[in-house]
């Protein structure tokens, strides 16, 4: 290893811990998983630990370990937080799948009367809001097509009647809803699978695979400048050179 690709690797590593720090020092910050051990322990400060399902296999991460999810792992998320109305809630993780061909679950909270999930759906990122219907009324969507080459992190944002994806600091995607606030639902959240019932695509989910590291969850919404921080322009062949996203600007709906 040359003295300049130790030098880059340590001011990775460096950025990395600053910017895990400031993000705890963030009050709006709800749940932070960092998958260092085999918990789903939240280190947020909140006490929201999730209920692991399955067994996780630990493995190096972008900061510190991750965990790899086999198909059969999911983390539920039970604490009321995740069933009160959301103003705004914002949602970001690294994330390297393995399987982008068929229905892979990221965050699932709420249903199809109220919910709010990211998904894996044959090559492509989604991004579903849906609010409030018992009749269950057709979500809004951003889809945009996806390519795992490394690491990436994608953030999903709703808030003011807006929804944003972004992956790596990039906005993708944007759409505008109906509803200015998502609100009180019956079904909790999970990680790496759906949380018990539906979606807010309407149907059921399915495991996550691939790897995932540093999960949260906002009560506000996260903005592009922040999430630009956690790209580290100066390491594009280290822990930088993440998902590709194909077809040029922000999509804005499907």
């Amino acid at each position: 290893m040359t003295n300049s690709t130790l030098t880059v690797l340590c001011l990775v590593g460096a950025l990395a811990c600053v910017l895990t720090s400031v993000a705890q020092d963030d009050p709006a910050l709800e749940l932070h998983l960092d998958f260092d051990s085999d918990e789903a322990a939240d280190v947020s400060g909140n006490d929201r630990d999730g209920v692991v399902v399955g067994a996780p296999t630990v493995v190096p991460g972008v900061v510190g370990d991750a965990w790899e999810f086999d198909g059969g792992l999911q983390i539920d998320l039970n604490d009321q937080l995740f069933m009160d109305p959301d103003p705004e809630l914002s949602m970001r993780v690294w994330l390297l799948p393995s399987d982008l061909d068929t229905m892979r679950t990221i965050y699932d909270e709420g249903g199809a009367w109220t919910g709010f999930t990211v998904r894996i759906m044959d090559g492509a990122l989604e991004f579903a809001t849906v609010c409030c219907d018992a009749a269950h009324p057709p979500p809004e969507v951003i889809s945009v097509d996806y390519v795992a080459d490394d690491w990436a992190e994608v953030a999903a944002v709703f808030g003011q009647g807006q929804m944003l994806l972004y992956v790596n600091g990039l906005l993708v995607g944007e759409l505008a809803t109906d509803w200015a606030e998502l609100g009180g639902h019956g079904q909790a959240a999970g990680v790496g699978n759906i949380s018990p019932g539906d979606t807010a695509f309407g149907a059921g989910g399915g495991f996550y695979v691939g790897l995932m590291d540093e999960f949260r969850v906002y009560s506000r919404m996260l903005d592009a400048e922040e999430l630009s921080l956690s790209v580290s322009p100066g390491a594009s062949d280290m822990v930088t050179t993440w998902a590709r996203v194909r077809g040029g600007g922000p999509s804005r709906a499907r």
